[in-house]
C-alpha cells in the first residue's frame, strides 16, 4: 500500500476520533455553535491560524515566493498580521460581550434588526460557500496527486470526512481538530525545512548562494521583489493594497473574528491575536524561505505551486516518514479550512437566514445538522462538476465580506451616529459595489487595481450609502443603550492577574518585532548588500 495512503488514513482516523469525542460533549446550542464560549488561547490561536493558512499557503503562496516574490508576500503578511491586533482591540472583544452565536446575529442584536442579520447571513453564505467549494476541490486535487487515485473518489473521501466531522461535533470539534492540524503542519514544516537547509549549505549561506545562482528569479532578493515586467511602484502598491485588504479581512470576517465568540474571555481574544500575528510573520516567512531554497536544487519548476510537495516527496532530500508527515499536514490544512467554512456557512444559514423558532435547543441542533449536510452536499456536487466558472465565483467571493461590512463592523462600535438604516444600506452598498467593480475588472478588463481595487470600491460605496441612509435620522433609544452597555467592561474581565498576563503578551509582540528585524538584517539585508557590492 502507498505510504501516503497509510499516513493520510491514520490522520483521518485520528481527526474523526477527536470529532467523535467532541461531539459527545455537545449538550447545548452554545456548545454546538460557539464551543460553549470556553475556548482557551491555545485553541483560538490554532483554529484562526489553521483556517487562515489552508492549502494556499503551502501551494499558491509558496509558488509565488519561488517565482521571485518573497518580499511581496512578506509585506502582505506583515500588514495582514496587524489585523490580528486591530481586530481584537477594536472589534473582537466587543462582539463577544453580545453573546451572539454567529457574526450575522451580532449585527441583528446590535441594531435590533432581523433584516440586517439576514443580509449579513446571505453575504456570509455567498462568500464562504465559494471558499468551501474551492477548498474541497483543492484538497481533493492534492489527495489525487499524493495517492494517484481518481479525482472523484478523492473528492468523495474528503467530503465524507468533512461532513461527518462537522455534523456531529460542531464548533467544539472544529476548533480542537483545527488546533491539532495546526500543530501537525507547524512541526512537519520545521522538520522538512531543516533538511532542505542542510541540503543547500545552510541558512547563513542561502542569500549568497541564491545571488550567485543564474537560475534565481530576477529581483528575488531586492526590497520590491519580481516586478513581472511591470514597475517597482506597481508591485509595491500591490503588496500594500493586498496587505491592507487582508488586514481588514482578518479583523472582521466571520471565519477569523468570529472565532472570538468562542473565547473563554476577552483576554484570550487579545492573546490569541498576538500569537496569530507572530505565526503569520515567522512561520509563513519560514515556508517561503524553504520554497526559495529549492531554487538551488530544482530551478525553473514548470509548476511552482508544487514546490513544497516536491520537496516533501523527494527522499534524497527529506526522510520519507517526515515527508509523509508534512504532506499529511498540508492536506490537514485544507480539511481544516473546509470544516471551518462549512460550519460558518451552515450556522449562518440555520441561525440567521432561516431565523426559525424552535421548541428546544435539541431541535435547533438537529435542524442545524441537517443544514450542514445539505450545504456540504451542494458543495460536493458543484466541486465534482469542475465548472470553469467556479474560478470566477472564487474571484468574486474573495474578501467580499470585509468589503461589505468592514466599515459597518467598526462603526457599529465606534460611531455615535450610525443607526439600523445606515448600517443596512451601508452593508448592502458595500456588497453590490464590490460585485459590480469585480465584474468590471475581471470580465470587462477595467483597470481596478491598487487603491481602486474592487475591495476599496466596495468600502467607499459602503461608507457613502451608510452616510446617505443615516442622514436626518438618529440612533434609536434601544441602539444607544445597547452601545453604552457594549462599551462597559464586564466585572469578570477586570482581574489584575489577567491584565498582567496581557502585558506579557504585549512585550512578546514587541520583542518579536525586534527579533524579526534582526533576523532579516543578519540573514538577508547584510549578506545581500555584501554580495551586491553595496558595502
Amino acid at each position: 500500500m502507498n505510504i501516503y495512503i497509510v499516513g493520510i488514513l491514520i490522520g483521518l482516523i485520528v481527526y474523526l476520533a477527536i470529532g467523535f469525542w467532541a461531539g459527545k460533549k455537545v449538550k447545548s446550542v452554545d456548545d454546538y455553535y460557539v464551543s460553549g464560549r470556553n475556548a482557551t488561547t491555545f485553541f483560538i490561536t490554532g483554529t484562526m491560524f489553521a483556517s487562515m493558512l489552508s492549502t494556499n499557503g503551502f501551494m499558491g503562496d509558496a509558488g509565488y515566493a519561488y517565482g521571485g516574490n518573497l518580499t511581496t508576500l512578506f509585506l502582505i503578511n506583515a500588514l495582514c498580521a496587524c489585523g490580528y491586533i486591530i481586530g481584537p482591540l477594536y472589534f473582537g472583544r466587543y462582539i463577544r460581550r453580545v453573546q451572539a452565536n454567529t457574526m450575522p446575529s451580532y449585527f441583528a442584536k446590535r441594531f435590533n434588526s432581523p433584516r440586517i442579520g439576514r443580509l449579513a447571513g446571505i453575504i456570509t453564505i455567498f462568500s464562504l460557500t465559494a471558499y468551501l467549494i474551492s477548498v474541497i476541490s483543492g484538497t481533493a486535487t492534492l489527495m489525487q496527486t499524493l495517492l494517484e487515485l481518481d479525482r472523484v473518489l478523492c473528492l468523495f473521501v474528503a467530503w465524507i470526512f468533512i461532513v461527518a466531522f462537522t455534523i456531529y461535533s460542531g464548533s467544539l470539534g472544529v476548533i480542537i481538530v483545527d488546533t491539532t492540524m495546526c500543530i501537525c503542519f507547524l512541526f512537519s514544516t520545521l522538520l522538512v525545512g531543516y533538511f532542505v537547509f542542510e541540503n543547500v549549505g545552510g541558512v547563513t549561506n542561502l542569500v549568497s548562494n541564491l545571488a550567485a545562482n543564474p537560475n534565481t528569479p530576477q529581483d528575488l532578493l531586492t526590497y520590491h521583489g519580481n516586478t513581472g515586467g511591470g514597475s517597482v511602484f506597481d508591485i509595491m502598491m500591490y503588496g500594500i493594497t493586498v496587505g491592507i485588504i487582508w488586514m481588514i479581512t482578518v479583523a472582521v470576517s466571520p471565519w477569523q473574528a468570529g472565532r472570538n465568540l468562542m473565547a473563554k474571555n476577552e483576554h484570550v481574544i487579545f492573546r490569541s491575536g498576538v500569537l496569530s500575528a507572530i505565526l503569520t510573520i515567522f512561520f509563513l516567512l519560514f515556508v517561503y524561505v524553504v520554497a526559495i531554497s529549492v531554487i538551488l536544487i530544482n530551478p525553473n519548476m514548470p509548476n511552482p505551486e508544487q514546490v513544497i510537495i516536491w520537496v516533501a516527496s523527494n527522499e534524497s532530500i527529506v526522510p520519507k516518514f517526515i515527508g509523509v508527515f508534512l504532506l499529511t499536514g498540508i492536506l490537514s490544512a485544507g480539511l481544516s479550512s473546509a470544516t471551518t467554512f462549512l460550519s460558518v456557512v451552515s450556522f449562518s444559514l440555520a441561525n440567521d437566514v432561516f431565523d426559525m423558532k424552535f421548541q428546544s435547543e435539541k431541535s435547533q441542533i438537529s435542524f442545524t445538522r441537517y443544514v450542514v449536510f445539505a450545504v456540504s452536499l451542494f458543495a460536493l456536487l458543484i466541486a465534482s462538476l469542475e465548472l470553469a466558472s467556479m474560478r470566477i465565483i472564487a474571484w468574486f467571493a474573495s474578501t467580499i465580506i470585509a468589503a461589505s461590512w468592514g466599515y459597518v463592523a467598526f462603526a457599529s462600535i465606534w460611531s455615535k451616529n450610525l443607526n439600523e438604516n445606515g448600517a443596512y444600506w451601508g452593508m448592502f452598498g458595500g456588497f453590490v459595489g464590490y460585485l459590480a467593480a469585480k465584474i468590471l475588472a475581471q470580465v470587462f478588463g477595467l483597470p481596478f487595481k491598487n487603491f481602486l481595487d474592487p475591495f476599496f470600491v466596495g468600502i467607499f460605496i459602503s461608507v457613502i450609502f451608510a452616510m446617505i441612509a443615516n442622514s436626518g435620522t438618529k440612533q434609536s433609544k434601544e441602539e444607544f443603550e445597547f452601545v453604552k452597555i457594549l462599551k462597559t467592561i464586564p466585572q469578570s474581565e477586570k482581574s489584575l492577574k489577567d491584565y498582567k498576563i496581557d502585558r506579557a503578551y504585549a512585550y512578546l509582540l514587541m520583542f518579536s518585532g525586534v527579533a524579526i528585524t534582526a533576523v532579516l538584517i543578519y540573514f538577508w539585508a547584510y549578506p545581500y548588500a555584501v554580495v551586491s557590492g553595496k558595502i
